[in-house]
């Protein structure tokens, strides 16, 4: 049985941080699934602790590039919002949100996310990062005119994704992710190349 969104209050305050400052902010109409409710090959994206960049990147056949939304710095909190895509053909694979608790990451890490040239994944990668993903709860969303804008999507429609934490060796939330996928289906796609 599908469980209200609002049971997932990480959902909604990393997508609220970023759609509360709009004039006319989106509507977020979600509910959370079980791993088992899901299609393939979302399901297979989105159900397990690995890094979701090299998760993408190994089904896309390409690196994934990044390109932020938004972006604030408060105090010991960094948070984007933003759309992964592949490099070369530019195709939008993932919609999202982040919140990195910046004491709690190491200094070539921090420089990197503040630059906002990387993945986080990449990033914690390339700066020998070890951690694990932790997700929490997986939700299908109906996609919003903001969405859809990101995803390059002709219509609104139910997509899947996950709520992620991020946690170091001693076990502490680095950070904080939402990951949504787009479709599959390339019919249900706007063209890729306006990315």
């Amino acid at each position: 049985m599908d469980l209200s969104v609002l049971t997932c209050p990480k959902f909604l305050g990393l997508l609220n941080e970023f759609y509360s400052q709009r004039p006319a902010p989106p509507r977020i109409e979600a509910v959370l699934v079980a791993p088992e409710q899901m299609p393939q090959p979302q399901r297979r994206l989105l159900v397990h602790d690995r890094d979701m960049t090299s998760t993408l990147e190994e089904h896309h056949g390409e690196p994934v590039a990044l390109r932020v939304l938004e972006r604030r710095v408060d105090d010991d909190i960094y948070a984007r919002h933003i759309v992964l895509h592949t490099a070369q053909t530019h195709r939008p694979v993932e919609y999202g949100a982040l919140r990195v608790h910046l004491p709690l990451v190491d200094e070539p890490v921090r420089t990197a996310l503040l630059q906002a040239r990387q993945p986080l994944g990449a990033i914690l990668k390339a700066h020998g990062g070890a951690y694990r993903g932790c997700p929490g709860a997986f939700f299908r969303i109906l996609s919003n005119d903001l969405i859809n804008d990101s995803l390059q999507l002709g219509r609104s429609q139910w997509l899947y994704g996950r709520c992620n934490c991020l946690a170091d060796r001693e076990g502490r939330s680095i950070a904080e992710v939402i990951e949504i996928l787009p479709p599959e289906d390339e019919s249900q796609r706007s063209d890729w190349s306006s990315c």
